[in-house]
């Protein structure tokens, strides 16, 4: 390493402290020895730059000085172009467009092989998941950027629309959609609006109330302040306020739930929100710590959710919704023996033939009618017709009151209408609103969310 390139590493080193930071953790990160580095804080200051300290009290940069710029790296010319490429694919037109401009700006400047190597096509971003938005991202990034507040009509996941004006703070891109971080008026705190999910947007002549650096600070405050490896909640019972006698050895025994606030796993959470017994989440991710040997080892799939309950471990919704009705009878989650065979009956249904078959009509395909027979659910439309007539004037799926069966089916027909993966029927829409508004879901909801807002913006 050139001396030039040592100073401008250690300039670089300075730039990422922003408090005093001694000589010996500089050496160390620059990788050099404690009497150089002085020899080279000296040449900086030398050359203008404002680095207050001394040895033995650390060093800090004032920000403003510049060194006569060096040539990318190779490798710094690929994550260069990576990003912008992302850019380019994954954000708004306007965004798209820059990215491409500066990309066009910086291959003007490059010596030839570096240019080559930037417009080398050996790693690129593929189009992503992109749902469509009613409303320009270009519209919520200016009122970002100009702290203004917005007006918002927006549809939730349960498909009530409501008027809004929300104070923005963040914009996030993900894969799989576009989150607009805000304070609501309507509901008095912040929260988190999916950009698929605005049906139109109006900036307002106000300023927020207050700077957006501060909001920013303030919605941070709300994430979750717990380990995402590891959030524990002590949950009371939504149907009944009496204490519950947990003092066998079973019902004491820990109890934790492996999921991702993406997942199935909301299935599980809303029924540990029923029963009442205090347990603990590990969020995973999907791809990394979901695929690690620790979690192979609970679950070989790889996929979520799946509990640990003292030296039991269950994989399976609906056979984890069967296992906790059975293993805490005091939430009275199973149904009397005389209404069991409607319980499982519909317990397995819902994971056998309604999940499978609504998978494999959103992807559009399905079983031709000399097909049906190799199949268990038949066909889409057989089992839906089945659903929609035992549910026709039902409250409940099995007996006369909620069961761990109602948890499984309200949950998947919530989602498939939402996501259009199961055809909207009127006894499917009455059947899940007597029970996706009860105490414990909509605990489950807001637990979720918060998780979802943590490992979205974790890094931010």
């Amino acid at each position: 390493m050139s001396r030039a390139e040592r100073l401008f590493d250690l300039l670089q080193i300075l730039r990422r402290h922003r408090r005093p930071v001694s000589g010996a953790v500089l050496a160390r990160e620059a990788g050099i020895s404690l009497r150089t580095l002085y020899r080279d804080i000296g040449s900086l200051q030398g050359m203008g730059a404002q680095i207050e300290g001394e040895p033995g009290l650390g060093y800090v940069l004032k920000p403003g000085f510049l060194l006569p710029p060096l040539m990318f790296s190779a490798q710094e010319i690929e994550a260069l172009s990576l990003g912008l490429q992302w850019v380019g694919r994954r954000t708004d037109a306007d965004m798209g467009q820059a990215a491409r401009n500066v990309m066009a700006k910086v291959a003007a400047v490059l010596p030839a092989e570096l240019r080559e190597r930037m417009e080398d096509d050996a790693m690129i971003v593929g189009h992503g998941w992109e749902r469509p938005q009613a409303v320009d991202l270009a519209l919520l990034r200016r009122a970002l950027n100009e702290s203004r507040k917005l007006s918002l009509a927006y549809t939730d996941e349960k498909g009530a629309s409501t008027a809004r004006v929300v104070w923005p703070v963040s914009l996030g891109f993900f894969e799989s959609t576009r989150v607009l971080a805000a304070w609501c008026e309507l509901r008095g705190g912040f929260r988190h609006f999916r950009a698929d999910r605005i049906e139109a947007a109006e900036i307002l002549p106000e300023r927020l109330p207050r700077p957006r650096r501060q909001l920013m600070k303030e919605w941070r405050n709300t994430l979750l302040p717990e380990s995402d490896s590891g959030v524990r909640y002590s949950i009371s019972r939504s149907h009944d306020t009496r204490e519950i006698p947990m003092s066998t050895d079973t019902k004491s025994a820990d109890l934790v739930l492996y999921t991702n606030p993406q997942s199935r796993g909301g299935i599980v959470h809303w029924m540990l929100e029923e029963i009442g017994c205090p347990y603990t989440i590990k969020v995973l991710e999907y791809g990394t710590t979901m695929k690690a040997p620790e979690y192979l080892a609970i679950n070989p799939m790889g996929k979520v959710p799946a509990i640990r309950h003292g030296n039991a471990i269950v994989t399976e919704a609906a056979a984890i919704c069967a296992y906790l009705a059975d293993a805490f009878p005091e939430a009275c989650l199973a149904p009397a023996p005389e209404h069991r065979g409607d319980y499982y009956r519909w317990l397995f249904f819902t994971a056998g033939c309604l999940e499978p078959a609504a998978s494999n009509h959103v992807l559009g395909w399905n079983p031709s009618p000399d097909m049906e027979a190799r199949f268990g659910y038949g066909s889409y439309g057989r089992v839906l017709d089945t659903l929609d007539a035992w549910l026709q004037d039902r409250t409940y799926v099995a007996g006369d009151r909620f069961t761990a069966a109602d948890v499984l089916l309200a949950s998947h027909l919530q989602w498939g209408m939402t996501t259009g993966m199961i055809e909207k029927r009127r006894a499917f829409e009455a059947y899940i609103a007597n029970h996706v508004t009860r105490p414990a879901a909509t605990r489950a909801d807001e637990q979720a969310e918060k998780l979802s807002a943590q490992q979205a913006w974790k890094a931010a």
